[in-house]
Parts: structure tokens; C-alpha cells; sequence
């Protein structure tokens, strides 16, 4: 059984309010992806966030169609040409519309139109075996185990973590990840800062550019249509 740990809340909490926020946040549907734009950022602070984001996330999501949700904004041709270009140039991503709170589909949570956070269904959560490991893996070193696997530290490039359940890193995660191993495609990953050399989760597999930056917020990932999906955790 997992003691909760106030330190460690204190920690999580204080890592994750020292990092800056991006204005636009990916999320995964049945349809493909959709980026939401924050309410208060101005234009040109999201046409900055979304080109690195995409430049970080892009590859995880391969040539799926995308809506951007521009959220209560009108905006101009010339401002979604705009958008298409920067999407475009950053990744392979389809771009399949550019949408409004008035035009958004009816299946999007009100939470999120509120600017809430939904509630969250205790049917969704899992137990299980976890093993917490308090401290950094470094190259060369692997965690093999039949559960959930709990990291305190960060998962450095030419560590593994395997796990039949979920992977949390609060720290770090550079390294190999394999949550469901044994065909969990409910499982995930959870990071601090994601960015994996090889992300696996059950029998699907995806791997971080050659090329990328670290995040600057804490992301999940999780299986969606048969493609590994990266998602921000959202806190508040």
C-alpha cells in the first residue's frame, strides 16, 4: 500500500509552480487532436507557444487531423493562415478547422468552458502493486515490475523503467518507459517533464525527436485510437 507523503506534495507542488505555463494545450479525441488556446494569452504569445509545442509534441501525434480552439476569439483570415502556416511548419499534424466556444462541438465538457476542471470518477482510478523508488536512474540502470511503478527523482537517457501498471516520474523522464507490458492499454505515463527516448505503452510505441526541448509543465501519455497521445496535466 502507498503512504501519501505531504513532503512530497509540498515538493510536486512547488516543482510544478516554479514552471511556466504554455498558452495552448493538446488534447486527443476519437476524431484526432485538438488545440486549446487560453483565454487570456494574446495572439502572438500563442503563435510562439504553439510553434514549440508542436516542436516538442509533434511527433507523437504523426499526420492525425487537428482543430485548434481559439476559444472566445474572433479571428481573421489573415490570423488563421496564420495559424495553418505555423502548424505546417512545425509539424505534420492535418489541419482540419479552427473552431470558437460557439462553434465548439457539443461533447466538450463544460468544465472546460467554465475553465474548470472536470470531477474525477473514481471508476477510473486503478489499484494495484507499486513500488516508490527515491531516487535518480541513471544509464544502465532498468526497474522491472509487476505494478505501478513510482519514481522520486528523474529517469535519465539509457535508463528503463518496464511496468505492468502505470509510470509516474516526479522528476525528469529521458529514458525508456513501457507502462501495461503485459497489454494494459489503459495504462499510462505520467512525467514532470516528458521527454522519453522511447514511450511504450502496451504494444504501441513512439519515440521523441532527435531534436527536442524539454516541457515545461507536467503531460501524461496514454493510447488513443492506437497512437500514443500526450496530454498536460492540469493541477487546478
Amino acid at each position: 500500500m502507498l503512504v501519501f507523503d505531504e513532503n512530497i506534495a509540498e515538493w510536486v507542488t512547488s516543482v510544478e509552480e516554479s514552471m511556466s505555463k504554455y498558452t495552448v494545450e493538446f488534447k486527443g479525441t476519437k476524431e484526432g487532436v485538438t488545440i486549446y488556446c487560453q483565454e487570456s494569452a494574446g495572439f502572438e504569445e500563442i503563435l510562439l507557444d504553439l510553434a514549440a509545442r508542436l516542436r516538442q509534441r509533434a511527433v507523437f501525434f504523426g499526420q492525425s487531423k487537428v482543430r485548434i480552439d481559439v476559444g472566445g476569439r474572433q479571428l481573421t483570415e489573415a490570423e488563421q493562415e496564420r495559424l495553418a502556416d505555423v502548424l505546417a511548419q512545425n509539424s505534420k499534424l492535418v489541419l482540419a478547422g479552427v473552431q470558437t466556444s460557439a462553434t465548439r462541438p457539443a461533447e466538450a465538457s463544460l468544465a472546460r468552458r467554465r475553465g474548470e476542471t472536470a470531477e474525477l470518477k473514481l471508476e477510473n482510478c486503478k489499484e494495484g502493486r507499486s513500488i516508490v523508488i527515491k531516487r535518480t536512474l541513471r544509464s544502465g540502470q532498468s526497474v522491472h515490475y509487476p505494478g505501478n511503478v513510482i519514481v522520486l527523482g528523474d529517469v535519465n537517457p539509457g535508463a528503463e523503467i518496464v511496468a505492468e501498471g502505470d509510470i509516474f516520474v516526479y522528476g525528469t523522464l529521458r529514458g525508456i518507459a513501457h507502462a501495461g507490458r503485459s497489454g494494459d492499454r489503459s495504462a499510462s505515463v505520467v512525467a514532470l517533464r516528458l521527454a522519453p527516448t522511447q514511450l511504450r505503452i502496451a504494444s504501441v510505441i513512439s519515440r521523441a525527436p532527435d531534436e527536442s526541448s524539454l516541457p515545461n509543465q507536467p503531460e501524461y501519455a496514454y493510447i488513443s485510437e492506437d497512437r500514443i497521445m500526450i496530454a498536460a496535466v492540469n493541477t487546478k
